[in-house]
């Protein structure tokens, strides 16, 4: 028999096979080293893993686990950050239109090149803010 595939060691392990498959899987695992290895760390992960599957989780694991979720993201905090971009934005806007407004569409260009280069000058400064903050 060729080297099973790691889903047919697995059956092996939890007594899913045909009684055929069985014997010749069990058979190559008892003469394959490698194969051998892979069965027993999975009896030896079972045995590790038995006498915690009966414990209850503890009764304010629930509760411990969601205080932590709203800590990393709290929703004010993300609302606070909404309103700071709204603001640029309509300074942006306003901006835009007084430059239309005074100087037609020369000045609305010129306004643009001045925003894009602002834009160019402070994105190595954002990006390394948001890595920061994501780290």
């Amino acid at each position: 028999m060729s080297h099973p595939s790691p889903g047919e060691i697995l059956s092996l392990h939890f007594g899913e096979l045909s009684e055929r498959d069985r014997l010749l899987c069990a058979a190559h695992a008892a003469a394959c080293p490698e194969c051998g290895a892979a069965l027993r760390d999975l009896h030896a992960l079972d045995r590790a893993l038995a006498p915690g599957l009966g414990d209850a989780p503890p009764a304010d694991g629930l509760d411990k686990v969601l205080a932590r979720v709203e800590g990393l993201r709290p929703a004010r905090r993300r609302r606070e950050l909404g309103l700071r971009a709204l603001l640029p934005g309509l300074l942006g806007a306003a901006a835009s239109t007084a430059a239309v407004h005074q100087g037609g569409v020369l000045g609305f260009v010129a306004l643009f090149a001045a925003g894009a280069l602002v834009t160019l000058a402070l994105a190595p400064i954002l990006i390394l803010e948001s890595q920061r903050r994501s780290s």
